[in-house]
């Protein structure tokens, strides 16, 4: 079962809230957790006929506070659920509210704002770059999918040792947060982990360092048995913390895939059709704002799935 305990759902009227509000009281009942739900206030919430008398205001305000508890009794069977409101649909002042509640999971529906057919708008990107605990950003549309989750780690050991130990440690909780939601939904896991041979292209295109056809191979074969003895160590400590049962009732299915994960990974979702993708967000260890990195961004940006982003030990948000 998942470890979040103190869940908040960010409630904005900029979009459609049903799936994604339905899902944020499912995983809090499963895991007997706290919900708060914070309604936001955007500038679709106010009413070009709404006039400036304090009487026009408290009834405004009185009647969005109706519509709200009505919202919040649709689930009053199944979860108490507790309201809260902020006069903002910042990411920052949200994130200013995370850190001063702790909460341990903030889910929110996406907000495609239109750009080049991103699913994540600016306001959602924010929380990925910035927001101190996880974020499940849960695509509102309504679409049938293969009731499969996929969980991104990184098994390259290319990285100076501290970084390394940090890699690992997300990993583990990327794959267990992954098997857990499926485990709950009855869904496939898919552990993928992309993998290249450095410095392929150089090596075959570029005069002085340009090498033969078979030297290049021979390098890229390397590189792909030393990938598939890091995953399936990986899967090794994956089927270990989670037992020989559960290991089998997901159905785990080990992916390696040869390319760039900013292309792979998305396009690989959207060929099995996968409902949640869960991923981390490191860029350089110990470097506070720069978390996310180049390549998570460039693959969120991709995406057409939910996704549930993880932050490594030590992350550091640059919101005060």
């Amino acid at each position: 079962m998942l470890k979040f305990k103190d869940i908040l759902y960010v409630f904005s009227d900029s979009t459609d809230n049903s799936r994604a509000l339905a899902k944020a009281v499912k995983v809090a009942k499963k895991n007997e957790a706290k919900l708060t739900v914070l309604f936001t206030l955007t500038d679709e919430t106010m009413p070009d006929s709404l006039g400036f008398s304090k009487a026009d205001i408290a009834t405004f305000i009185e009647g969005k506070e109706l519509e709200r508890d009505e919202i919040i009794a649709k689930y009053a069977e199944d979860i108490a659920i507790e309201k809260d409101t902020l006069l903002s649909n910042a990411y920052l002042d949200v994130i200013e509210k995370v850190q001063q509640s702790g909460f341990d999971l903030l889910i929110k529906p996406t907000e495609n704002e239109g750009l080049l057919s991103r699913l994540f708008g600016s306001n959602d990107m924010g929380y990925l770059r910035q927001c101190p605990c996880p974020v499940w950003l849960i695509n509102h549309a309504e679409e049938k999918s293969d009731n499969t989750v996929v969980a991104a780690v990184d098994v390259d050991d290319n990285y100076p040792a501290h970084e390394r130990e940090v890699r690992a440690k997300l990993n583990l909780e990327i794959a267990l947060t992954a098997a857990s939601i499926a485990l709950s939904k009855g869904a496939t896991l898919k552990v993928v982990s992309i993998w290249s041979s450095q410095y392929e292209n150089t090596l075959r295109d570029f005069g002085l360092l340009k090498k033969s056809n078979e030297e290049i191979a021979e390098n890229v074969k390397e590189a792909e048995e030393l990938h598939g003895k890091n995953f399936t160590r990986f899967i090794d400590t994956i089927k270990a913390e989670l037992g020989e049962e559960q290991f089998a009732a997901l159905a785990v299915e080990q992916v390696s895939i040869k390319g760039a994960p900013r292309e792979e990974l998305p396009k690989y979702s959207k060929l099995i059709n996968a409902d949640l993708v869960v991923m981390g967000t490191v860029a350089r260890v110990g470097i506070p704002g720069l978390i996310i990195g180049n390549t998570a961004e460039n693959i969120l940006y991709r995406l057409n799935q939910s996704v549930l982003v993880l932050k490594p030990e030590g992350f550091d948000s640059l919101v005060d």
